[in-house]
C-alpha cells in the first residue's frame, strides 16, 4: 500500500517496525477479514506495536481465524507470505494447542510463552507469543523471562504505557513515552498516580481507574481530551487510552496497565475538516445565486441554499435527501440527465447558458431560462462523490431581449452564466486566500500569494475603492450588518485593465471576545447585468441628460441644417457671441463668419456631408459687436433614423487664453534662444567688433526696434562726439551725413552712466530739442519716437558705451524689453572687457617679441667679437693657466651665443620669417654627426646610437634637424645628473621615420609634460640649479612641426625620459 500524509497518523503503530512493519504496508489487506491497517481496532495496533519493536521473538495471533503477525526476531522461523495468513497454514501441526488457550493464562511446555490477548469488553481477540531464549523451563524462570521480556517491551514501546499497583495506583513502570506525556520528569517509579498528576482530579480519571480495579473489566477511551500540566502551563491534548486490569496468577488483579496513543494531531485535523464542510455549507447558504449539492448517481439533494429552492418553488424539507429528477420531475430530459451523468462519472465540469428547463410553479409548469454550472464535488480522497450546481435564473433577460431585441443587442452578454468565486481573509494574520474566479476577477495573477492592500484594495475601481474599504472596515470592527457583507463594485485589475462589475456577499466569523478571525464569502459577475441596467437608464436619461449639457455648457453648442441654416443656439452661444436665440436661429451661420473666412465653411459642410467628424479645427469668428473670438471647434454630422446626414452639430470653444498663452511662449522661446546666442558669442568672441555687432543684432531682435546702435564712449577733442561701432536695422551710410551724437541732454543720462531712458514719445521728452543747432533731429534723420537707451558699464564701473534703439510708433519698448536689453547689457560689458583685455595682452606680446629680437640682434654683434678676440689671446698667450680660462671664456661665450641665436629663432618663428632650406638629405649621417659633436663636448657621458637602418632619407632643412637633435642630446646630459650614459634610437617604420633620445636621469612628471614644449616653460621645482630659458625644446616643436613632423615624450619621474620625434620618409625610387 502506499503511505501518504493522510495516513501517516493511523500507520503510526508500524513506525520502527523493521521489516516485518514493511511486509505488513506492502500486503494487499483488501480481501482480508480486517480490512486496510488504518481501520484495524485499536487493541490490535497497540499490540503490534508492542510487538514489533521488541528485541526479543514475539508473535500475534489475531481474531477468530487466528491471523499470524510476527516481528524482526521472530521472521527467521516464518516466511514473508505468511505474515497474515491464518496461523493454523503456517504451523499445522501445532495447532491444536494454541486453539484450547480461551482460558488459559500461559503454558509452560513450549519454546514460546502465550498469553491470550482481550478487548476493551475482556473478550479474548487474539494470542501474544513471546519466545523463550534460556535453557532453564521452570515456571520460575519462565515467569521471570516472561516479566522481563514485558518489561523490555513496555520500556521500548513508542506509545505510552504505565503500570499502576495497588488501589493506591502506585506507578510501578512507567516507559519514556508515557513520562514525556506526562511532564512531570523521570523521578516518578514508587510515586501515586495521584500524587503525580493530581489535575486529572475533575477529569474522571481517577474514577476509571478503580473501576477496571474493582470489576477487572477493561476500559478504553477514543478522542478523548486530556488536560496536563506541563512545565507550568495547562496543556490541551487528545489520547485514545486503555486501562486493562493486571492479574497473578492465582486471577487475582493486583493494578492497572494504562496504554494510550496521542492522537491530538488527528483529532484537529478532524476538526479542521468539520469546520471546513461547515464552511462549504456557510458558502452556499450565502451564495448571491442558487446553489446545491447533489451527491450520488440518482443527485441526491445534500444541500440547497434558499436561492435555489426559490428556482425550484420547493421548501426544504421537499427536496433534502431526494434524487433531483423526484424533486423536479418535470425538468426529466434525456440531454440533461446525459449532462449530470457525464460530470459524475468523469469529473469534467458541465455548463450552460439559457439553458430551457420546465419547473412546475404555483401548480403550473413553466419554461424557465438557467444559466448553470455543474462541477464535480470529490473527497478528500479525489473520489467523485457528486457534483456541485450553481445557477443564475436569467428568464426575465432573455424575454426582455427578445421584446426589445433593437434597443438591447448587447445585453445578450448578460445571459451568460456567471461563475462563482471565492475568499478566505485570515484576519488575525492578514492572510488572504482566492480561487482562480477570484483572481480573474480582480485581474490577480493566477500564481502566487494574493494580498489585500495590493491585490483586493488596489484592483477595485478608484471611485469604488473608498466606499468599500470603508464597509469592510466597518463590517469587520463596527459589527455593521451584524458581520454580513453583501455590496456591489467595479473592479480594474492591473494585469488586464478590463473593468467589471463584480457582486461579493459573504460572513465575518468573531471569536469568544468578539473579535474578527475570519471573513469568508463570494463574489460574482455581474457586468453583463450591470450595463444592461445601465443602458436601460441611459436611454430613458438621455434627452434629458443632453438637453441639460446643451443648456449649462460654457461651450458654443449650434447645430444647423446642411445649407447653413441655425436651427439651435445655446446660452453659451448667446454670451459669446452677442445674438439671443431668436436672432439667430433661421440664420445662415455665416452671421458669425469673417468675409475671409468663409471658405472655411465649404470645406466643413463638404466633410459633414461625408459623414466625417471635423475635431479640432482652429479658427476665428466674429461676435454682434466685431470682436473677433479665438475658437477650437468640433463639427459633428447629424443623421435620420436611415442614417441619412441631415444636419451638423457644432461645439465651439474659446481658446483665446491658449492662444495668448501659445504666443507668449513662443515670445519667450525665441528670446531665450537669443539671450543664449548673446552668451554663447561673448564667451566664444574676443573680437570687440564681433561682439558688438552680436549684441546689437540680438537686442535689436527683442526689442522689436526698426533701428538699434551702439555708440562707444569716446568724445573728440573738443568732448562733443561719439564713435558709432555697430548699426542694426539701418546702414552707417544713414548716419554719416549727420556726424556722430553728441553730449546732449537726451544723450547724457546714458554715457554718465546715470541709468536706462525709455521713452514712449522722445518728441514729447522736455529734454528733446535742447541743443544746437538742430534742436531736435535733423532732416532726414531715421524717423525716432519711441526711444530706448541702456548704458553698458563695465566691472570697474566705467561707461564703455550705449544700445540705443528707436521705432517710428509710440510706446512700443516696454518694461520687459528694458530688462533684457539690462541683461544683455551686462553680458555685453564683461565681453567688452575681456576684448579689451585680450586686445592689450597681443600689443604687449608684440612689443616682447620686438623687444626680444632687438635685444638679440644687438647682442649678436659683440659676441662675435669677444670670442674673436678670445681666439687671438688664445694663440699669442703661451701661459696653460691662462689658457685654461681663456677656454673656460670661450665656453660661456659660445652658450651665450646659443642663446641668442635661440632667441633670434623665436623671434622669427613668431613673425613668421623662420627660413627653411629644404632638400633630401640622410637623416643619419645628421644624428651621426650630432652624437659626434657632443661627445667632444664631454667626457661623462657614453651616447650610444643603437641599431639604426643604412640608409634613412628624409627631406628638410638638415642644419635645423640637427639643431633638434643637438639639443635634445644637450637636454638628456644637462638633466641626467649622476648618470653617464645616454641612448639614441633610429629606426623606420612605414612612411615614417623616428628619432628617440633617452636619458636614464630626473624624469617628468605627468601633469608637467601637457605644457613641456610651450615658450618659456621650464619644470623649475624639480631642476632649480640647471640653467636655460626653456626655449630649446619650444624651438624643437616648431621646427619638427614645419617639417609636417611630430615630437612627444615618453617620461617616468625619477626614472628618466625618452624624447622622440618624427619625419615623413622619402619615397624610394
Amino acid at each position: 500500500m502506499i503511505v501518504t500524509t493522510a495516513n501517516t497518523v493511523d500507520l503510526a503503530f508500524l513506525q520502527g517496525g523493521g521489516d516485518s512493519a514493511q511486509l505488513i504496508l506492502a500486503a494487499d489487506w483488501n480481501l482480508s477479514p480486517l480490512g486496510i491497517p488504518q481501520n484495524w481496532s485499536n487493541a490490535l495496533k497497540q499490540a503490534l506495536s508492542m510487538v514489533l519493536l521488541s528485541n526479543v521473538p514475539a508473535f500475534v495471533c489475531w481474531g477468530e481465524r487466528h491471523l499470524l503477525f510476527y516481528n524482526d526476531a521472530f521472521k527467521l522461523a516464518y516466511q514473508p507470505n505468511e505474515m497474515g495468513q491464518p496461523i493454523e497454514k503456517c504451523l499445522a501441526g501445532d495447532w491444536t494447542l494454541f486453539s484450547n488457550l480461551n482460558s488459559a493464562e500461559f503454558l509452560e511446555d513450549l519454546q514460546v510463552n502465550v498469553s491470550p490477548l482481550r478487548d476493551h469488553l475482556g473478550n479474548t481477540c487474539g494470542v501474544l507469543g513471546i519466545g523463550q531464549t534460556k535453557n532453564n523451563t521452570s515456571a520460575d524462570n519462565i515467569i521471570n523471562d516472561r516479566k522481563q521480556q514485558i518489561n523490555e517491551m513496555v520500556a521500548s514501546a513508542p506509545f505510552p504505557i504505565g503500570v499502576y499497583v495497588g488501589r493506591e495506583m502506585k506507578i510501578a513502570q512507567a516507559n519514556d513515552a508515557i513520562i514525556a506525556v506526562w511532564g512531570k520528569g523521570n523521578d516518578v517509579i514508587g510515586k501515586n498516580y495521584r500524587e503525580i498528576l493530581p489535575e486529572l482530579e475533575a477529569q474522571l480519571i481517577y474514577s476509571q481507574l478503580e473501576h477496571v480495579f474493582d470489576t477487572g473489566i477493561p476500559f478504553h477511551a477514543r478522542n478523548q481530551q486530556i488536560d496536563l500540566m506541563v512545565d507550568g502551563e495547562l496543556k490541551t491534548s487528545y489520547f485514545n487510552y486503555s486501562f486493562t486490569p493486571l492479574h497473578d496468577i492465582h486471577g487475582n488483579i493486583y493494578g492497572v496497565m494504562s496504554t494510550a496513543a496521542d492522537v491530538t494531531d488527528l483529532v484537529v485535523v478532524k476538526q479542521q475538516i468539520e469546520n471546513s464542510g461547515n464552511e462549504f455549507r456557510n458558502m452556499i447558504a450565502q451564495a448571491p445565486v442558487a446553489m446545491c449539492l447533489l451527491l450520488g448517481p440518482l443527485h441526491k439533494v445534500a444541500l440547497s441554499n434558499a436561492s435555489m429552492l426559490e428556482v425550484w418553488d420547493r421548501n426544504h424539507d421537499e427536496v433534502i435527501g431526494k434524487p433531483l429528477f423526484e424533486v423536479l420531475p418535470d425538468t426529466w430530459e434525456k440531454g440533461l440527465a446525459e449532462d449530470l451523468k457525464k460530470v459524475y462519472e468523469t469529473g469534467k465540469t458541465y455548463q450552460a447558458t439559457e439553458r430551457p428547463i420546465i419547473l412546475n410553479h404555483d401548480g403550473e409548469a413553466k419554461v424557465f431560462y438557467l444559466n448553470f454550472v455543474c462541477k464535480a464535488y470529490r473527497g478528500v480522497d479525489g473520489e467523485i462523490l457528486g457534483m456541485l450546481a450553481i445557477s443564475v435564473d436569467v428568464t426575465d433577460q432573455v424575454l426582455a431581449r427578445r421584446e426589445l431585441e433593437r434597443a438591447y443587442e448587447q445585453t445578450k452578454l448578460a445571459k451568460e452564466a456567471g461563475q462563482l468565486g471565492t475568499f478566505d481573509l485570515d484576519v488575525v494574520n492578514n492572510v488572504l486566500q482566492w480561487d482562480s474566479r477570484c483572481r480573474e476577477l480582480f485581474g490577480a495573477a493566477q500564481q502566487g500569494e494574493v494580498n489585500y492592500e495590493r491585490d483586493f484594495v488596489q484592483g477595485l475601481h478608484i471611485d469604488d475603492r473608498d466606499r468599500i474599504t470603508k464597509i469592510v472596515e466597518q463590517t469587520l470592527y463596527e459589527g455593521l450588518g451584524g458581520g454580513e457583507y453583501d455590496v456591489l463594485f467595479r473592479t480594474i485589475g492591473p494585469n488586464t485593465e478590463k473593468l467589471r462589475w463584480v457582486r461579493a456577499k459573504g460572513k465575518v466569523y468573531f471569536d469568544e471576545k468578539g473579535k474578527p478571525s475570519r471573513f469568508i464569502g463570494t463574489v460574482l459577475d455581474v457586468t453583463d447585468q450591470q450595463y444592461a441596467e445601465l443602458r436601460v437608464r441611459e436611454v430613458a436619461e438621455k434627452q434629458a441628460r443632453l438637453a441639460a449639457i446643451v443648456n449649462s455648457s460654457d461651450d458654443i453648442i449650434i447645430s444647423k441644417q446642411l445649407d447653413g441654416t441655425i436651427t439651435s443656439w445655446n446660452g453659451a452661444a448667446e454670451r459669446k457671441f452677442g445674438y439671443s436665440a431668436d436672432e439667430a436661429i433661421g440664420k445662415h451661420i455665416s452671421l458669425v463668419i469673417p468675409k475671409n473666412r468663409l471658405d472655411e465653411e465649404d470645406y466643413i459642410i463638404s466633410q459633414i456631408r461625408k459623414g466625417n467628424n471635423v475635431d479640432h479645427f482652429d479658427t476665428v469668428r466674429l461676435a454682434k459687436d466685431g470682436t473677433e473670438l479665438q475658437l477650437s471647434i468640433t463639427v459633428s454630422p447629424i443623421v435620420d433614423i436611415n442614417r441619412k446626414v441631415i444636419g451638423a452639430s457644432k461645439i465651439a470653444r474659446d481658446i483665446s487664453a491658449q492662444v495668448d498663452a501659445r504666443a507668449a511662449t513662443l515670445r519667450y522661446t525665441e528670446r531665450l534662444e537669443v539671450m543664449n546666442m548673446v552668451s554663447n558669442a561673448i564667451s566664444e568672441e574676443l573680437d570687440l567688433n564681433s561682439i558688438l555687432q552680436k549684441v546689437t543684432d540680438a537686442s535689436t531682435e527683442l526689442t522689436g526696434a526698426k533701428f538699434g546702435a551702439f555708440f562707444y564712449n569716446r568724445t573728440d577733442e573738443n568732448g562733443d562726439s561719439y564713435l558709432l561701432y555697430t548699426l542694426s536695422g539701418a546702414s552707417k551710410e544713414a548716419f554719416e551725413q549727420f556726424g556722430m551724437p553728441r553730449d546732449t541732454a537726451v544723450f547724457h543720462p546714458t554715457f554718465a552712466g546715470e541709468g536706462v531712458v525709455r521713452v514712449d514719445d522722445i518728441t514729447q521728452d522736455p529734454r528733446y530739442g535742447k541743443n544746437r543747432p538742430y534742436r531736435g533731429m535733423p532732416k532726414g534723420h531715421l524717423p525716432v519716437v519711441s526711444y530706448l537707451a541702456v548704458p553698458v558699464i563695465s566691472r570697474s564701473g566705467k561707461v564703455i558705451g550705449g544700445l540705443f534703439f528707436g521705432h517710428p510708433e509710440p510706446a512700443r519698448f516696454t518694461a520687459e524689453h528694458e530688462s533684457l536689453v539690462v541683461a544683455i547689457a551686462s553680458q555685453a560689458a564683461i565681453g567688452v572687457d575681456n576684448a579689451m583685455l585680450y586686445e592689450k595682452v597681443l600689443e604687449l606680446n608684440d612689443k616682447k617679441d620686438e623687444f626680444i629680437g632687438l635685444a638679440s640682434h644687438e647682442l649678436k654683434t659683440p659676441l662675435a667679437s669677444i670670442n674673436g678676440y678670445l681666439q687671438i689671446l688664445n694663440r699669442l698667450v703661451k701661459d696653460l693657466s691662462a689658457q685654461k680660462f681663456l677656454g673656460k671664456a670661450s665656453l660661456q661665450v659660445r652658450k651665450i651665443t646659443s642663446l641668442v641665436n635661440d632667441l633670434l629663432d623665436v623671434s622669427k618663428i613668431e613673425a613668421g620669417k623662420l627660413k627653411l632650406t629644404i632638400s633630401s638629405f640622410d637623416l643619419k649621417t645628421v644624428v651621426e654627426d650630432a652624437v659626434e659633436l657632443i661627445k667632444n663636448t664631454t667626457q661623462d657621458y657614453e651616447i650610444v646610437l643603437l641599431d639604426a637602418p643604412d640608409l634613412c632619407m628624409v627631406e628638410g632643412d638638415g642644419q635645423r634637424i640637427e639643431q633638434v637633435v643637438i639639443n635634445l642630446l644637450s637636454n638628456a646630459i644637462k638633466y641626467s645628473p649622476g648618470t653617464n650614459k645616454i641612448e639614441v634610437k633610429l629606426s623606420q617604420v612605414k612612411d615614417e621615420v623616428l628619432v628617440g633620445i633617452t636619458d636614464f636621469g630626473l624624469g617628468i612628471a605627468a601633469d608637467k609634460i601637457k605644457n613641456l614644449f610651450s615658450r618659456f616653460y621650464r619644470v623649475d621645482e624639480a631642476t632649480p640649479n640647471i640653467s636655460g630659458l626653456g626655449i630649446g625644446l619650444y624651438l624643437s616643436h616648431e621646427i619638427i612641426s614645419r617639417h609636417k613632423g611630430k615630437i612627444w615624450v615618453d617620461s617616468e619621474l625619477g626614472k628618466g625620459s625618452t624624447f622622440w620625434f618624427s619625419l615623413p620618409c622619402v619615397a624610394s625610387n
